[in-house]
C-alpha cells in the first residue's frame, strides 16, 4: 500500500513550496501579505477549490475523471437556495436550512449515480460522458432558473463567513473532508478496491472484485462533495448561478495533479490536496499582487491556470517518481484488453494489485 501513495519526497517538496512560496510573497508585501485578516481570507478561498479537487482526485484514483463537478455544484446551490427560499417562510429556518441541505445533497447523488452508471456499466468513457452530463446538469438548471441569479435568505452565512476560534468555517469543512477522504481511500476495504482498480481495472475483474459497484459510489461519492462544495459556494455569496465558478474547473484538476494523485489511477495520496491548494491559493494571491487592479486580471490569471495545467500534466504525465517515461492518459485503454507495459496485466511496473 505505501507503494501506491507515491513518493514521500513529493510530501517532503509540497510541503516545502508552501513555505517558499509565503516567504517570498510575505517579503514582496510584508505589510499585507503575512497578515491574520490575509490568511483567513486566504483558507476560506481554499475551501470550495480544494473539494472540488478532492471530487478530481478521487475519480484520479479509480482510473476516471468528473468533468461536471462544476455544474453539479451550481445546481445542487440552485437547488439549495430555492428549496430555502420556499420554505423558510412557512416552516422557519432551521426545517428549511435541513431540508435545503438535504436536497444539495440529493443533486449530488443522483448525479454521481447517472456518471457512475454510464461509465462502469455501460462501459463509457469517461471524459465524454461528464462533459455530457455537464451540459447535462447545466442545462436542467438552466431551464429551472431561466439563467437567472437566485438568491438565498442568509440562513447558510455561517458556513461561508463563520469563523471558529479564528479558523473559518468553510476551511474546517474542508479539512475534516481531507481527513475523511484519506481514511477511507488508505484504511478501509473500499479504499483499497479504489487503488487496485486504478492501477488495473482488467486485473480487479479478474479477481472478481465488484468493479461497477465500486466505480458508481466512487462517482456518489464526487457528486456528494461537489453539491457540498456547491453549499460553500453559496453561503459565501449568498447567491447561486448556472455560470458561476467558470474556472473552478481548470484549477481543482491542478490542484490534483499537484497533490500528486496519479491521472493514471491507483496511485496518490488525498491528504495532500489540502497542501497543494495551500500552494495554488498562494500564487493566486500573488497574481492578483501583481495585476493589481488591471481590469484584465482575472482572464490574465484563467490564461495561467491554463498553461500551467498544460505544463504540470505534461511533465507529471512524461516523467514519474522514478524518472521513467509513461505513454499518456491511463484510461484511454482502461485496462479492457490492452496489453501494457506490466507484462500483459495491464499493471506498470512500480504497482501490483492485491486482491482485498
Amino acid at each position: 500500500m505505501d507503494a501506491r501513495l507515491g513518493s514521500k519526497l513529493h510530501i517532503v517538496t509540497l510541503g516545502g513550496l508552501v513555505v517558499v512560496l509565503f516567504v517570498v510573497l510575505s517579503i514582496l508585501a510584508p505589510s499585507s501579505y503575512p497578515t491574520v485578516r490575509n490568511i483567513v481570507s486566504m483558507a476560506a478561498q481554499m475551501a470550495p477549490i480544494g473539494i472540488l479537487a478532492l471530487c478530481i482526485a478521487l475519480t484520479f484514483l479509480i482510473g476516471g475523471i468528473d468533468l461536471s463537478i462544476v455544474a453539479v455544484a451550481n445546481a445542487a446551490a440552485i437547488a439549495a437556495a430555492m428549496t430555502m427560499g420556499a420554505l423558510e417562510p412557512r416552516t422557519g429556518v432551521a426545517p428549511a436550512l435541513l431540508v435545503g441541505v438535504v436536497a444539495a445533497l440529493a443533486v449530488g447523488v443522483v448525479a454521481g449515480v447517472i456518471n457512475g452508471t454510464l461509465i462502469s456499466y455501460l462501459r463509457v468513457h469517461p471524459i465524454p460522458i461528464t462533459l455530457g452530463t455537464l451540459g447535462l446538469f447545466t442545462g436542467v438548471a438552466t431551464g429551472v432558473t431561466d439563467g437567472s441569479t437566485v438568491y438565498g435568505t442568509g440562513s447558510l452565512r455561517f458556513l461561508g463567513r463563520g469563523t471558529l476560534a479564528g479558523v473559518p468555517v468553510s476551511f474546517l469543512l474542508f479539512a475534516l473532508l481531507v481527513a475523511a477522504l484519506a481514511f477511507m481511500t488508505t484504511r478501509t476495504r473500499f479504499g483499497f478496491r479504489i487503488y487496485a482498480i486504478g492501477a488495473s481495472e482488467k486485473v480487479s475483474r479478474f479477481a472478481r472484485m465488484d468493479v461497477e459497484r465500486a466505480q458508481v459510489t466512487t462517482y456518489i461519492v464526487s457528486g456528494v462533495l461537489a453539491s457540498v462544495a456547491g453549499l460553500v459556494m453559496f453561503a459565501g455569496t449568498n447567491a447561486a448561478n448556472v455560470s458561476f465558478g467558470s474556472s473552478f474547473l481548470i484549477q481543482a484538476i491542478l490542484v490534483a495533479v499537484l497533490s500528486g494523485v496519479d491521472t493514471y489511477g491507483g496511485r496518490g495520496r488525498i491528504a495532500l490536496v489540502i497542501l497543494a491548494v495551500a500552494a495554488m491559493q498562494q500564487v493566486q494571491t500573488g497574481i492578483n499582487m501583481a495585476l493589481g487592479r488591471w481590469s484584465g486580471a482575472n482572464f490574465a490569471a484563467e490564461f495561467g491556470w491554463g498553461v500551467l495545467l498544460i505544463a504540470v500534466l505534461g511533465l507529471s504525465q512524461r516523467l514519474g517518481g522514478d524518472g521513467t517515461r509513461r505513454a499518456g492518459w491511463r484510461f484511454w485503454d482502461r485496462g479492457r484488453g490492452a496489453d501494457t507495459s506490466g507484462g500483459g496485466t495491464g499493471v506498470r511496473p512500480e504497482q501490483s494489485v492485491d486482491v482485498v
